[in-house]
């Protein structure tokens, strides 16, 4: 007998929060949000409680069949498997029955999300660029802080910060991003604690993580719209890093300004109006004025799109030659 009222859980997450919800193939049922659960910015302990305590909050209607879980901790293939045994442990830990999973980067559901050349940049506590032009597909970025993330909101703070450290010390200019950092940044150890001091013990502090520097990025902002110099210049670096990263990926798939492609914005950065414009303005003079941008919409489309093809085998296996992919056999896959 089939069952009567199958559900599935959806999670979306990157390097600051997570979005898990039960679905059927058709809506979301419900869903819930909480903080990052990347092992690499909190740590496994740390990502495995938060999933198992998203999960333990959904309502438990009908019976769980499997996981679809698109996530910036699948930055490799091997980080996939790991993500998808981290997602395992966190069912087992809120009393579910093991299922089937799939795990992919958190880049792909927007892949799927239109017909056409399409480009999605994704910029948050990370970045991400991908592109996708028939059945040609490409991806930059995505591997963490030490080696890409250059333009994401970890970059971005963390590039700011350092020029506070070298206007107090008189290497570089002065900038309002001194007294962005002293309201950011908690009192040092001592009642005399220099603000370069006091920045050190936050940011090498074993309380702190990836999304901890990156939540400087907002007050960069701020200073920028304000007018400052210093932040103004951090911004349009930022672009550039943005508009390259999309270009790279275009000219992987062959889109040039001929064939402009549909351009999906995402992350928690480029809500903000101030990088946004600047990063459009470089893609214009890339692609043309017939470039279209559109900002993403809420995770649960493009994840049910991705449950949709998992029942094929073939294309789960095209998507994993360009993407990492974890796919577990599913009931009522094709053969």
């Amino acid at each position: 007998m089939s069952d009567p009222d199958p559900y599935w859980l959806l999670i979306e997450g990157g390097g600051s929060r997570t979005w898990a919800a039960l679905a059927t193939f058709d809506c979301v049922a419900a869903e819930r949000e909480g903080p990052s659960t990347n092992p690499r910015s909190v740590g496994h302990d740390q990502a495995h409680d938060t999933l198992a305590g998203l999960v333990r909050a959904l309502p438990r209607t009908g019976s769980l069949r499997g996981v679809v879980a698109a996530h910036g901790a699948a930055s490799t293939r091997v980080c996939a498997d790991e993500f998808a045994a981290l997602i395992r442990r966190a069912l087992a830990t809120a009393g579910y029955p093991p299922v089937p999973v799939l795990v992919t980067n958190d880049i792909v559901p927007l892949l799927l999300d239109g017909d056409g050349p399409l480009c999605v940049v994704l910029c948050g506590t990370g970045t991400g660029f991908a592109a996708r032009n028939g059945d040609r597909w490409a991806r930059a970025s995505g591997l963490e802080w030490l080696l890409s993330d250059e333009g994401g909101g970890h970059d971005l703070a963390a590039r700011a910060l350092r020029a506070v450290v070298r206007a107090q010390d008189g290497r570089s200019p002065a900038t309002a991003l001194v007294d962005a950092a002293r309201r950011w940044c908690p009192p040092g150890p001592g009642a005399d604690t220099s603000l370069g001091e006091a920045l050190f013990h936050a940011v090498h502090g074993d309380a702190a993580r990836k999304p901890y520097v990156a939540s400087f990025a907002p007050f960069v902002l701020d200073a920028a719209r304000a007018g400052d110099p210093v932040a103004g210049g951090l911004l349009d670096d930022t672009a550039r890093e943005l508009a390259e990263g999309a270009e790279a990926v275009c000219r992987a798939v062959g889109l040039a300004a001929a064939t402009p492609p549909a351009l999906v914005l995402s992350g928690s950065l480029l809500h903000s109006d101030i990088l946004r414009e600047r990063f459009l303005s470089r893609a214009r003079a890339q692609f043309g004025v017939g470039v279209a941008p559109r900002v993403a919409a809420v995770p649960g489309p493009g994840l049910l799109h991705l449950l949709g093809l998992w029942r094929d085998p073939a294309a789960i296996a095209a998507l994993g030659r360009a993407m990492p992919v974890h796919a577990d056999p599913i009931p009522g896959s094709r053969p």
